[in-house]
């Protein structure tokens, strides 16, 4: 099957960008859109700055990491560490999903780190069957299909076992690029985690590579749950 449209959604601005930057890139190669969206704002990632100006920062940052493939960047507009599962969040991940109509979504993992991604992986993988509800209503149409969901790697890779791997090798330089247009946060989580996110991405992506049998690559599980499952794979 050609996935033409893919959704690919994190807690925070960056996230996609490391767990699945380069599957995207490929995507982009194929002739897929690609939508990546973070549920908050990113508005808690500086010491420094204002909520108002970390805000602005940030959505500049990833519409120009989306920039990078030709995607399209959507923000839900909550704040770090505010993700629930409740109603209006909810309705919000439904409209999203029936907005962008894709035929493949990938999110977290259940068992990824923060409770944001926990959350975020939670809402994502519900709303992607209650957005074919023709009684839920939003502001975009019910889907008539249900789309498959991906999670995307935890971070380092802890607690995370792939069951598919995509070869990144060919476009590693152009996920390096996408998530080197985060700028703010290099300095940011250095201090405050000690997080170095690019060096981390590529530790990961040679040990999925060494894992599979190439260079560099990314993994991925997949949301066991009916209807969601195919007899086909999706992945570039």
């Amino acid at each position: 099957m050609k996935v033409e449209r893919v959704l690919a959604v994190g807690a925070h601005p960056d996230d996609v960008e490391l767990g699945c930057g380069g599957t995207l890139a490929l995507y982009r190669r194929m002739g897929a859109d690609v939508v990546i969206s973070s549920v908050s704002c990113g508005g808690k990632g500086s010491k420094e700055l204002s909520k108002e100006e970390t805000i602005k920062v940030r959505r500049e940052e990833s519409e120009r990491a989306a920039g990078v493939i030709g995607a399209t960047y959507i923000c839900l507009g909550l704040m770090d560490s505010e993700i629930f599962e409740d109603l209006k969040n909810r309705a919000k991940m439904v409209e999203l999903i029936r907005k962008v109509r894709p035929n493949l979504i990938i999110t977290h993992s259940p068992s990824d780190y923060h409770a944001d991604h926990r959350t975020t992986s939670v809402l994502v993988s519900h709303a992607s069957y209650i957005a074919t509800s023709f009684k839920f209503k939003t502001q975009s149409p019910s889907l008539p299909w249900v789309p498959p969901v991906y999670y995307m790697d935890n971070y380092l890779g802890v607690d995370f076992l792939p069951e598919e791997y995509v070869d990144i090798t060919d476009v590693v330089d152009t996920k390096k690029e996408m998530v080197l247009q985060h700028k703010s946060q290099f300095p940011h989580l250095k201090e405050r985690s000690g997080e170095d996110i690019l060096e981390d991405m590529l530790i990961l992506a040679r040990l999925r590579g060494r894992q599979s049998g190439v260079k560099f690559a990314e993994g991925f599980r997949f949301f066991h749950s009916w209807p969601h499952v195919r007899t086909y794979r999706l992945l570039p």
